[in-house]
C-alpha cells in the first residue's frame, strides 16, 4: 500500500469504525400546581441503571469511567445564531468538561481547548461549540464532502441509545456540512447512508481570527447549530428498522436521556506552532521603459500543508476508549431537563493511577 492510500484508510477507519431574544426566558412548574407530567423531570432514582463497562466488545484501553452526561435546559427563548455564543439564552447553559482524547485522558491533553454547550426547546436542539486555535483553515466548500479531512467539529446522535439508527452531523471553518445516517455501527457493516441531509440545520460560525492565513497568529472559532427535531429521521429507503421510524422525529420529552458525542478532528500542519514569514513585495520600479509584470513577478503566498504521513488527532466530549467514533455505547448522556433545574450527576472520578 502506497503511502497516501495508507493515510486515507487509517482516516476511514477513525471515522468509519474510526433566532432573536433579549433574555432566554425558562419554564418553571407554576407554584400553585404540580408540573405536568410531560414536563416534569424524574428523579435520579427513577433511571435504569446503566452496567458499566457495557457488554459487547472490548476497547483497547480499559474505560477509567461511564459515559459523561449533561443536563440540557429548556428555553422558551432560542439563542441569536451568529457564532458568537454571547446572548443570554447560552448564559443559562452549563458548559461541558474540555475535551480530551478519544482514547481517554491518559493519552496527550489537547493542544487547543475544545467546550460546548446544548440548549433544547419544541422545535430544536441547539450547540454551541467554542474551540481555540491559532491556525485557522479550512479547504473544503461542497456539501458531503468528506470534511473531516479538515479540521472539523462533528456531532453523533443516538435518540434510543439502541447503538443503531443514529445520525452524523460534520462541519468545517467555512461552514461546509457534511451529514449522513448509519443503519448500524460500521463494525456491524453499516451502511453509512450519505444521500440523507439534516434538512432544516442551521449554522452560524465565528471565525476569531483570519481564515486560511499562516502569516498571523488566530484565536479560534465557534459554531452554533440549531438542528430541527423533525429532521432526525430515517432516510424513506433505508432498510425495516430498529425503533427509530416509529419514534417519528419527536421532540425528547423532559427528563427523556439521548446518546450523544462530539468529536474535534485537529490535523497537524507545516506551520504548527509558528507564524509564517509575510511574502515580500519586490521594489517598485520607477522607470519609464520597463516590461510589464508578469504573473511569476507576485511574491508567493504561504499556505498550509498536513504533515505527511501523520494521522489526525481526535479530541472527544465523553471518551471513546478507542480510535472508533462509531461506538455509541461510549456516547455521552444527554439528560432533557425542564421545569427547574436537574441534580447535578457527578461522573466517577478518574482514577489517580491508571488501570491496566
Amino acid at each position: 500500500m502506497d503511502p497516501l492510500s495508507g493515510l486515507l484508510a487509517a482516516l476511514a477507519f477513525a471515522h468509519a469504525p474510526a433566532l432573536h431574544a433579549a433574555s432566554a426566558v425558562f419554564e418553571p412548574p407554576a407554584a400553585s400546581e404540580p408540573a405536568a407530567s410531560d414536563s416534569a423531570t424524574p428523579p435520579d432514582a427513577a433511571r435504569p441503571k446503566r452496567e458499566f463497562p457495557p457488554p459487547g466488545d472490548p476497547t483497547p484501553q480499559k474505560p477509567a469511567y461511564p459515559p459523561k452526561t449533561y443536563d440540557c435546559p429548556f428555553t422558551a427563548s432560542p439563542p441569536v445564531l451568529d457564532g458568537r455564543l454571547d446572548d443570554a439564552a447560552w448564559m443559562h447553559a452549563p458548559w461541558t468538561d474540555d475535551f480530551v482524547d478519544i482514547q481517554g485522558p491518559e493519552l496527550p491533553s489537547p493542544r487547543y481547548r475544545t467546550r460546548l454547550k446544548m440548549l433544547w426547546d419544541e422545535s430544536y436542539l441547539y450547540i454551541g461549540v467554542s474551540m481555540e486555535e491559532p491556525h485557522l483553515w479550512a479547504t473544503l466548500r461542497n456539501h458531503d464532502d468528506i470534511v473531516f479531512r479538515d479540521n472539523d467539529i462533528e456531532i453523533f446522535i443516538d435518540p434510543d441509545g439502541d447503538t443503531r439508527e443514529y445520525y452524523e452531523i460534520e462541519a468545517n471553518a467555512f461552514g461546509t456540512i457534511f451529514d449522513l445516517y448509519l443503519h448500524r455501527r460500521y463494525k456491524e457493516d453499516g451502511p453509512a447512508e450519505h444521500g440523507w441531509h439534516c434538512e432544516g440545520l442551521r449554522t452560524a460560525i465565528h471565525l476569531d481570527g483570519t481564515l486560511n492565513d499562516p502569516t498571523d497568529r488566530d484565536k479560534g472559532w465557534s459554531l452554533e447549530w440549531a438542528i430541527p427535531w423533525s429532521s432526525l429521521k430515517p432516510p424513506a429507503w433505508d432498510k425495516p428498522s430498529f425503533g427509530e421510524k416509529e419514534r417519528a422525529a419527536a421532540a425528547p420529552k423532559a427528563g427523556d436521556e439521548w446518546r450523544i458525542n462530539f468529536s474535534r478532528v485537529q490535523w497537524m500542519h507545516n506551520w504548527e506552532g509558528r507564524i509564517a514569514p509575510k511574502p515580500v513585495e519586490k521594489p517598485i520600479d520607477n522607470r519609464y521603459n520597463q516590461d510589464p509584470p508578469s504573473p511569476g513577478d507576485a511574491p508567493k503566498q504561504p499556505s498550509y500543508e498536513k504533515v505527511s504521513g501523520r494521522p489526525e488527532d481526535n479530541w472527544v466530549w465523553s471518551p471513546q476508549w478507542q480510535i472508533d467514533m462509531h461506538d455509541p455505547r461510549w456516547w455521552g448522556v444527554v439528560r432533557f431537563a425542564r421545569g427547574g433545574a436537574l441534580a447535578p450527576r457527578t461522573p466517577a472520578p478518574v482514577p489517580a493511577q491508571p488501570l491496566r
